[in-house]
């Protein structure tokens, strides 16, 4: 399969010259014949020997172009998947195959804010892969060209490229679970600022109460509380009296955690997924006791 472009002022053609001899099935003549939501439009013709389908294009930008000079953020990839399943819909819709969709940065282009798709009516080429294949091969390009600092990002990307290496999957539902992930992080986070906002004495936190002194000693031990409180700008509560454990019981902070987000992380930079590797995040310098 051969890749040309050939420019004008007005437009851009794509030709892509396939070696197998061209022969007009019901692909090309329901592609001709109607205006498929989410496609390029086509025309076939046979040229020695050859096919030669040609997608004309009119303003809009590829991929390649688009996020050549900038980073990919997360809506950038939520809007290229459900473009995707739109056009999936619209082809299965008119009895034509979606493995007939080419998913390549350089071949898929944004116009009108929308992403739309060259299909490929020829069958029987070697070079040609199934969509599900495709897309995975996507998913490492959105790992190239992510926002590391996108950390909502970084958990899409990671489970579609996790959840993708299978030969088959439903994207639908990897999607609803990248969601659901998401919306119980941010409920972690919320838990997190009001449990900080109310002053909240934490889970762990160890006091020892004696409330059984008296006389001399008492007395003095009140009076001495009384004024390390004055000092400090505390009241006294005059019911009870918190003195200091001992150093097994002292007062405890537990520990931050910082949930699912550091937990995907790790993972993505266990060295599993290659390219990840590399991955800089916000999490990155900050001890066990920092707030993500």
């Amino acid at each position: 399969m051969k890749v040309t472009y050939e420019n004008s002022w007005e437009y851009t053609d794509i030709h892509i010259d396939v070696d197998i001899p061209y022969r007009e099935g019901y692909q090309m003549r329901m592609l001709r014949e109607n205006r498929i939501p989410g496609l390029l439009p086509v025309k076939g013709a046979g040229r020695d020997g050859q096919s030669r389908y040609t997608y004309r294009i009119n303003g809009g930008q590829s991929m390649e172009e688009l996020f050549g000079t900038r980073e990919m953020k997360k809506r950038d990839v939520e809007r290229f998947i459900e473009d995707l399943l739109n056009t999936v819909g619209a082809v299965t819709g008119h009895l034509l195959e979606p493995d007939g969709l080419i998913l390549s940065p350089d071949m898929v282009y944004l116009t009108d804010g929308h992403y739309r798709f060259c299909y490929l009516p020829a069958s029987g080429t070697e070079e040609k892969l199934s969509l599900c294949r495709s897309f995975h091969q996507m998913t490492e390009y959105f790992v190239k060209k992510l926002d590391y600092h996108d950390t909502s990002g970084i958990i899409l990307v990671y489970r579609l490229h996790k959840d993708t290496m299978q030969d088959s999957f439903e994207l639908r539902k990897i999607i609803e679970a990248c969601r659901k992930e998401e919306e119980e992080l941010k409920a972690e986070k919320e838990k997190r600022k009001r449990t900080r906002g109310t002053g909240a004495v934490p889970d762990g936190a160890l006091f020892s109460l004696d409330d059984r002194e008296d006389g001399n000693d008492r007395e003095g031990r009140e009076k001495k509380e009384g004024a390390d409180r004055k000092a400090s700008g505390l009241e006294d509560t005059g019911k009870y009296r918190y003195t200091q454990a001992s150093q097994s019981s002292m007062v405890k902070e537990e520990p931050v955690r910082y949930g699912k987000i550091k937990k995907a992380v790790r993972k993505l930079k266990g060295g599993r997924w290659g390219e990840w590797q590399d991955l800089i995040t916000e999490t990155d310098g900050h001890g066990r006791k920092g707030i993500l």
